[in-house]
């Protein structure tokens, strides 16, 4: 049953659609994206909705014995970590950090109280003696700092032990081996932007942190994570125009390259013998995993094949990941295609024929035709040429409705991986375009950084192009263009219908933010980087260049916009809810057409949403298009 409230700017009720489709469209968010497997290799801890709500669940690495350890709903259950005894699993929920029996026979404990991981920093490493835990936690500055707790039930005041504390975000915590260190990423610069990171250690007890990576002033360097052995680090880095994995000697500080391919590569982790890095590789959208020898010798091997997600990397629309079994011979990953959800899977670290350990995937879909999307690539307003993905419905011949599909995350990117609300678009008619805007992942830094300071400008155009361009061909309907996009994607779902607003008959706008100078505003220092960077750049803040922060904001543009809008919100995101609740008081004072929902305990990002919210929104979604493009 879905919780939520609405708020609308017009009286008649939509005409929620009741299609079995759409129920089991919803149940593939079910999908397992977080999980750990236990030091001695025998069992997974993982999260799932398969009951409703992101709970989390335990099984053998061959997916028998499967069973729900913790019950979370209407809450989720995060990023599960095993204790190294393999008795115990840490989590995050609620922005508290949890332990549970590994069997289940106990409630789970409350070790934080208040003082548990950041929004978007849920990631808990335990001390090799199994009394600490280690995490991101926001400090009383404002900035995220790696702190640790005792892992015994707390007796008192909770107080963490800061390990940093400077007026720097640190973050992407790892526990050395013998325990003594921690490495973790952050930028020290004082530019406070998006551009550099450095990778660091410092001491458990707390002290001066080193800088890894130093002169490296325009580099991204990050996601480092100790050898078996403690004495070294492999890591990311982007100091070619593409990411790149890389190995820092402990004591001495040098840096060597173990790959130099053209494309992005993530994740990097040694195998438990040491003797290998396992790491994921985005080609052409596709993400494979990879291994090379950790001594550098030799090339690197590809392990998966096919078009699809294999593994990830905890963030944009790739949130899997990778874990070495004890032995060092097979690799346990997250596994999506167009056709799949996100499961659990094995697969010989030597390659071969994969295992599926989860499954996910509603059975009432085991026979649907699934689309799978073409790579097209088009001019935009200033003749860059951009690439994207284009979804037809099978036996489509001329002109269909469009829907614009418009990628999350700053850096985001749309993979070869499984989307519900598109393949129930195209099932109903529509064609979809996924356009990689500049900005987006995959192309190489030079592309990424295009929006640089131009945050709702050149990126817009090019979704805008896609359209005009794909209604040139013949394929996509010029009077029935529609437009749907989470976070960043609700962001430019905004833009668009103020800098396009002719363009499309109905748009949705998942949590993206409509008034860029509130989001400033109340950033603390973990957040303001981000923002800042991508909306203004050198421009500087709100105060600095105030006409270019109002002319990027929807809130500001409201004279301009004539599209039909549905504002869909969880009232636990971390992008401000006040935004909506603005922007919706000031549509309803234009009169424009606005309907807006806000979910009960829902985070950010529709895939953490429970089934039940994505089948009450897909409904929703449905019913406004109609009413607007007659499909």
């Amino acid at each position: 049953m879905t919780h939520f409230n609405r708020g609308a700017t017009f009286t008649e009720e939509p005409q929620l659609p009741d299609d079995p489709l759409i129920d089991l469209m919803a149940q593939t968010n079910a999908k397992v994206e977080h999980f750990d497997l236990s030091p001695d290799g025998r069992r997974i801890a993982y999260s799932s909705a398969q009951s409703g709500g992101y709970d989390l669940w335990v099984c053998d690495i061959d997916g028998a014995n499967n069973r729900r350890v913790v019950a979370m709903y209407p809450e989720e259950c995060l990023n599960p970590s095993w204790s190294p005894d393999s008795k115990w699993i840490a989590y995050t929920s609620r922005y508290d950090a949890f332990k549970v029996r590994a069997d289940g026979s106990e409630p789970p404990i409350n070790l934080s109280y208040g003082n548990g991981p950041s929004r978007g920093h849920e990631f808990i490493r335990w001390t090799p003696d199994g009394r600490r835990i280690v995490f991101v936690k926001g400090g009383p500055n404002g900035y995220n700092q790696v702190v640790s707790l005792p892992t015994d039930i707390p007796t008192g005041r909770i107080q963490p032990h800061y390990i940093t504390n400077e007026e720097f975000n640190s973050t992407d915590v790892f526990v050395s081996p013998d325990g003594s260190r921690v490495t973790f990423m952050s930028d020290r610069s004082g530019y406070d932007d998006f551009k550099r990171m450095d990778v660091w250690v410092a001491p458990i007890q707390g002290g001066p942190a080193r800088n890894m990576t130093p002169n490296t002033f325009n580099h991204y360097d990050y996601r480092p994570r100790f050898s078996p052995d403690g004495s070294k680090i492999v890591f990311t880095s982007d100091r070619s125009n593409w990411r790149r994995v890389g190995l820092i000697d402990v004591a001495s500080g040098e840096t060597t390259f173990l790959t130099n391919g053209e494309y992005d590569e993530y994740n990097p982790r040694f195998s438990p013998d040491g003797q290998w890095v396992a790491y994921v590789a985005n080609r052409e959208w596709s993400f494979h995993i990879m291994k090379t020898r950790a001594d550098g010798s030799g090339e690197p091997i590809q392990i998966t094949r096919g078009d699809a997600v294999h593994g990830g990397f905890d963030a944009y629309q790739v949130r899997g990941s990778i874990r070495w079994t004890p032995d060092s011979k097979r690799i346990l990953y997250t596994f999506m295609d167009h056709a799949r959800t996100s499961d659990l899977w094995t697969i010989d670290a030597d390659g071969g024929e994969p295992e599926q350990v989860t499954r996910h995937m509603p059975r009432g879909l085991s026979d649907f035709p699934f689309v799978k999307p073409s790579l097209i690539r088009y001019p935009s307003k200033d003749g860059l040429e951009v690439p994207a993905w284009l979804y037809r419905p099978r036996g489509a011949l001329g002109a269909t409705p469009l829907v614009i599909y418009a990628r999350a995350n700053t850096k985001g990117l749309h993979v070869r991986g499984f989307y519900p609300y598109i393949q129930y678009w195209v099932h109903k008619g529509y064609s979809v375009v996924a356009p990689l805007v500049r900005g987006s992942a995959g192309l190489g830094k030079q592309y990424e950084f295009m929006n640089f300071g131009d945050w709702g400008g050149g990126d817009i155009d090019d979704f805008a192009y896609a359209a005009y361009h794909l209604v040139d061909q013949g394929l996509a309907d010029r009077e029935r263009v529609v437009m749907h996009g989470g976070s960043t994607g609700g962001y430019f779902t905004l833009a668009m219908i103020h800098r396009y607003p002719d363009l499309l008959k109905a748009a949705v706008c998942f949590y993206g933010p409509p008034d860029l100078i509130h989001s400033d505003r109340y950033s603390n220092g973990a957040g303001k980087p981000v923002l800042g960077d991508v909306v203004a750049g050198d421009r500087g803040g709100p105060d600095m260049a105030p006409d270019h922060w109002r002319e990027r904001s929807a809130v500001y543009n409201l004279d301009k916009i004539k599209t039909p809008l549905l504002l869909l919100w969880g009232d636990r995101d971390g992008v401000r809810i006040s935004m909506a609740d603005d922007y919706f008081r000031a549509a309803k004072a234009k009169g424009l057409y606005t309907e807006y929902i806000q979910y009960n305990c829902e985070p950010h990002g529709w895939y953490h949403w429970r089934p039940e919210n994505v089948r009450d929104s897909m409904r929703r979604m449905a019913a406004h298009f109609k009413k607007f493009t007659g499909l």
